[in-house]
């Protein structure tokens, strides 16, 4: 991503959704958003215009900067047209109808950008509105238009302001696309208003809008929920239009009929929600990924999930991530030993000690197949067929442990006392398993390592799914056993006697003690040994193991009625379906009904309060009726924070979370796939003020980056912020996604969430993924970074350390919002940050950031500056002599570091200006933003009048800064006298005089040598030192004058350097000047 990163990355996403995934070739009003963007849109984000106010927060509106306002019309005319296309209307814009249509919405709003009253903004000529449309590119974009076009949308959309008459044909076209537009980009969440639907009715008079809201926002899974009820609507004829933080708006044929919402409305919604959740994500959906959060349980060996997973993947997928389990996990390379020491008849398997259920073997036989190598008393023998022969133990318990006696190889006993044998597969499973099933069902396991997996999953399949469906009556049987055989196709003869040995052996079954269910080695072993079209199962590749695993699940459930697999589901997704319901019928308005009673907790959420239980603490939400559950899905990014929902006076801190809550941190696990981790910040990303499905979808694919390569440079950030009058977007953007340089600072949630085509992202989240330092600097980078992601993405952000941001965006106008800040963050930025704010603040951030890396590239010390910012009348100035103090202690090198500051680096014994780093700049803008204005106004005229009195030899502080705290001496050594001014002015000359005619031309250059004119000089310093600093800074108090004499002298210091610059820079000028006519002359002669 070079050049214009977002527009590169728009085309790019454009040709991947359409032709490089569906082959199909981009509709003509995508091409036409496409080049737009990597056009036009490039244009005006590099243009003053960009962060311009179109709604501002000070009036009463959401923040809206022109940026987006533009691309939130020019976004609602594509997905129209778009939409009318697909309906065959032959009303869409043609593809140059289109393209002309956006290119005059975007000067439609000049007049508010031209700095006139709002009587007089509207008088713009046809001449100047061409510029700029040549400026954003648009004569390039739509060349058929004439500045006559651009003037009349500029002058004559305002209803009641501007200009109505002798407009141009094109204007007069288009003006009903383009009010229409207007209205949209306009609109803050999703609803109808006449106003709307006069606009549409110009348009298409056939068509109307509708809509649906959902007020609690969690993130990926109200995401979810969003796209469910989008497919639901789109059987209605409904077309999802523009995307809310808290809905969708619609666009269909008139009258489509949508009744107020009832429990069948909310069933069929929630249907559709479930398809969706249960397609989501390659990790949810896609068998092979899933098994890949299949676990092992403990000791017991076999492969479990929650119950979460079903809820999350279904029935289908869990049973079918069982399967890819056991083919992928095989352990056909994993190396055994068992260790047999005869003199202390003591036997290991892997370090174990085997233990079997009575009665125990008497012989261990392990054929030559299985053995890799043999030592005995150290020494390597032969490999060949093994038999240890075990004696039977004193029987005190049901387990007994394996007590060697012997060891035959080939038949011949071995001498020696410590026998080490190591195998492939050599597992302590294999030891006992395999007699018991040998003896009991005459099928031998064998030595086969990876019998091990698929005996695993079987065990866990029983366990998650035979089981309960036995216990629902759902199967054929109610034995697990015969419905286990039958889903893995076992020959009923070997099914029954395992099923008629557990009935008869019931409560003494030592295959199925302890929680192991040894049945499944019996089925495994088969499994293995099977053939499939004439090829032994085991000698198949994974994915036709796979395949033929997943066929038999297909095979099994499509014989259960659906009916009872209904029943059984709402059973088994208890209590997730039940309190989504709950959660669907709170919050969901269907183009202005809802059907809040239609599911109900059986407990109130008051009465859940005043109990002090079941209640979420982090939403309020009552996650269940009388019981309080531990979430099934790992929540470790949770940290026990205060909540004014928990019990007072428990000893114990037990996180008690909803169902939407529990569900949203499982799913964003998945995406940010960040292990553990408390006490993060978090960003929450609304659009400002919509995006439309296909933005949306692109949208996520590049914070999606976040995940992959993107390695983010603070430092690099905050020099480019300063590099120019207004932010460069682009820039940001690029140094935003750097793929070297940086650091991984954030992580997606959302990453890996469009398998479900389309997916509609209503909000973003992404995860501060910095390693933390200390709490001020981890939220002063978090509010910098929150402000640079609204201004790169156009979004409005939450900022806060709850992964849950339950702070919708209608609660807030501005651009930014800090939740409960630390303190010396909140006294710089506040706890909002809106549009007239955000670039200072950005750049007075910036200007903190790129001084703080020069002192150390350590987040550590931020604290420490952001103290200066906050506690020093001069803070850049202050900043600037901190770097000084420690570039001299390490280097020494006054010289060098002042080239530094000055933005220069020699380079063949010349001083090149060719370095981004600007430090005396920098500080200087901080001293003017952040400090005492009075202050550094007084400072540099003070430093300009001594440079007329005399300019030190040398750069460094104590030098430059000497006529400054000579003048505070000399009122100082007046403290106990009650002086008239003039006396105070005579003090601070004759100390000055004195001092020069000391130090003579070894310590100054004299800018005048004659003694008179130079007297007059040094007194007219003196009258400004004491007229401004001393009385007017600090009403004649030399106390409070003493003890700001450091800060003071930092901002003379500066101001002093930044004449000496300017000086510099004239004299180079003037050199330059003569040198080139020097030239000029020498050549004509």
């Amino acid at each position: 991503m070079k050049n214009d990163p977002l527009g590169l990355f728009f085309q790019e996403q454009v040709k991947t959704l359409f032709q490089k995934t569906t082959g199909r070739a981009i509709p003509p009003s995508y091409s036409a958003l496409s080049d737009y963007f990597a056009l036009v849109d490039s244009a005006i984000r590099i243009s003053p215009y960009a962060l311009r106010p179109a709604k501002s927060a000070e009036y009463g509106k959401v923040d809206q900067p022109m940026l987006n306002h533009v691309r939130n019309g020019v976004w609602a005319m594509v997905e129209l047209n778009q939409c009318l296309s697909e309906m065959g209307s032959d009303l869409a814009l043609s593809p140059d109808e289109l393209r002309e249509t956006i290119a005059l919405f975007a000067v439609h709003d000049l007049h508010k950008c031209v700095g006139k009253d709002w009587k007089e903004q509207f008088d713009l000529s046809a001449e100047y509105v061409h510029m700029v449309a040549a400026e954003f590119r648009l004569i390039e974009y739509a060349p058929a238009l004439t500045a006559k076009d651009y003037q009349s949308i500029a002058v004559a959309l305002h209803s009641t302001r501007g200009y109505h008459d002798d407009l141009s044909q094109k204007a007069t076209d288009y003006l009903r696309w383009i009010k229409l537009a207007d209205t949209l980009a306009s609109l803050e969440r999703p609803q109808v208003s006449n106003s709307m639907l006069k606009d549409l009715d110009n348009v298409d008079p056939s068509l109307s809008f509708y809509y649906h809201r959902f007020q609690e926002s969690t993130g990926i899974l109200s995401n979810l929920v969003h796209t469910g009820i989008a497919e639901w609507a789109k059987k209605k004829g409904l077309h999802p239009f523009l995307i809310f933080e808290t809905g969708v708006l619609y666009v269909g044929p008139k009258g489509t009929n949508l009744d107020a919402p009832d429990r069948e409305t909310l069933i069929e919604i929630y249907r559709e929600f479930e398809h969706v959740l249960n397609s989501c994500h390659a990790a949810i959906s896609d068998p092979a990924e899933f098994s890949k959060s299949i676990g092992v349980q403990g000791s017991k060996g076999l492969y479990s999930v929650d119950n979460a997973s079903f809820f999350y993947s279904g029935i289908p997928t869990v049973m079918k991530g069982f399967m890819a389990a056991a083919v992928l996990r095989e352990e056909s390379e994993n190396t055994g030993q068992i260790e047999i020491d005869l003199a202390h008849h003591k036997l290991l398997a892997r370090k174990a000690v085997p233990e079997m259920q009575q009665p125990p073997l008497d012989v261990i036989d392990i054929p030559a197949s299985a053995i890799s190598e043999i030592k005995v008393d150290g020494s390597a023998v032969r490999p060949g067929d093994v038999e240890i022969l075990c004696r039977a133990p004193p029987q005190t318990t049901s387990k007994s442990p394996l007590v060697p006696e012997s060891v035959r190889l080939d038949g011949r006993w071995i001498e020696g006392a410590e026998i080490t044998i190591v195998g492939p597969s050599l597992f302590a499973s294999q030891v006992g398993y395999r007699h018991h099933i040998r003896e009991d069902f005459g099928i031998d396991i064998g030595w086969d390592a990876r019998i091990i997996s698929y005996a695993r999953a079987i065990a866990g399949l029983r366990k998650a799914v035979i089981d309960p469906l036995t216990e629902a009556h759902a199967l054929p049987t109610d034995d697990p056993i015969l419905e286990t055989c039958r889903l893995f196709q076992v020959e009923e003869g070997v099914a029954h006697r395992m099923a008629e040995y557990a009935l008869e052996h019931h409560g003494k079954d030592h295959h199925a003690v302890g929680g192991f269910w040894n049945y499944s080695y019996v089925i495994a072993r088969l499994l293995l040994d099977s053939s499939l079209d004439g090829v032994r199962f085991a000698d198949l590749t994974s994915g036709r193991k796979i395949a033929y695993l997943i066929s038999l699940v297909e095979s099994f459930l499509s014989g259960i009625p659906a009916e009872t697999m209904d029943a059984f589901r709402a059973r088994l997704l208890y209590p997730y379906q039940d309190k989504l319901l709950v959660w669907f019928a709170e919050n969901l308005d269907l183009n202005g009904s809802m059907a809040f009673n239609a599911f109900e907790n059986k407990i109130t959420k008051f009465d859940a309060y005043c109990r002090g239980r079941g209640v979420c603490h982090l939403t309020a939400a009552t996650p269940f009726d009388t019981e309080e559950m531990v979430p099934s899905k790992d929540v470790s990014m949770l940290g026990y924070s205060f909540s004014n929902h928990a019990v007072l006076g428990g000893t114990e801190p037990k996180l008690s979370v909803s169902i939407p809550v529990e569900v949203e941190l499982g799913l964003r696990k998945i995406g940010h796939q960040i292990k553990k981790g408390e006490n993060k910040l978090y960003f929450r990303l609304i659009p400002d003020y919509f995006h439309t499905p296909l933005v949306a979808k692109i949208f996520s694919s590049l914070l999606s980056q976040f995940n992959d390569e993107a390695m983010t440079n603070i430092r690099a950030l905050a020099v480019e912020a300063l590099d120019g009058s207004i932010p460069d977007l682009t820039a940001l953007v690029r140094e935003l996604f750097a793929e070297a340089g940086g650091r991984g600072l954030f992580r997606y949630t959302g990453a890996g969430f469009m398998a479900f085509d389309p997916t509609l992202y209503t909000t973003y989240d992404i995860v501060f993924n910095k390693m933390k330092d200390n709490e001020t600097e981890y939220w002063f980078f978090g509010a910098y970074l929150g402000m640079l992601l609204a201004t790169t993405t156009g979004c409005r952000v939450v900022v806060g350390e709850n992964p849950i941001c339950m702070t919708g965006g209608d609660e807030f106008s501005e651009m930014v919002l800090l939740e409960a800040p630390h303190a010396a963050v909140k006294r710089i930025f506040h706890d909002t940050i809106p549009l007239s704010r955000l670039p200072p603040d950005l750049h007075v951030a910036s200007l903190v950031i790129a001084l703080g890396y020069e002192y150390a590239l350590e987040d550590k010390w931020f604290p420490k500056h952001l103290q200066t910012l906050r506690n020093h009348r001069c803070p850049g100035s202050t900043l600037l002599k901190v770097l000084w103090r420690k570039n001299s202690e390490s280097e020494g090198r006054t010289g060098a570091f002042i080239n530094r500051i000055r933005g220069y680096s020699r380079q063949s014994d010349k001083n090149v200006y060719n370095q981004p780093v600007r430090l005396l700049e920098w500080a200087i803008e901080l001293d003017q933003i952040a400090g005492d204005p009075m202050t550094i106004q007084t400072l540099h005229e003070l430093a300009r009048l001594g440079m007329d009195v005399a300019i030190p030899r040398g750069f460094e502080p104590h030098k430059n800064e000497r006529p400054f705290r000579e003048s505070v001496r000399a009122i100082l050594a007046r403290e106990t006298q009650k002086l008239q001014r003039e006396d105070y002015v005579d003090a601070v000359t004759g100390r000055l005089l004195k001092m020069m005619e000391r130090a003579g031309k070894d310590q100054f250059f004299q800018v005048n040598r004659r003694n008179s004119d130079h007297v007059e000089k040094t007194r007219a310093f003196a009258e400004a030192f004491v007229d401004y600093v001393f009385y007017e800074l600090f009403d004649g108090n030399a106390g409070k004058m003493k003890r700001a004499e450091n800060d003071l002298a930092d901002g003379f210091y500066a101001a002093t350097l930044q004449l000496r610059e300017q000086h510099y820079q004239r004299e180079n000028a003037a050199q330059s000047t003569a040198v080139e006519e020097k030239e000029i002359v020498e050549g004509g002669n």
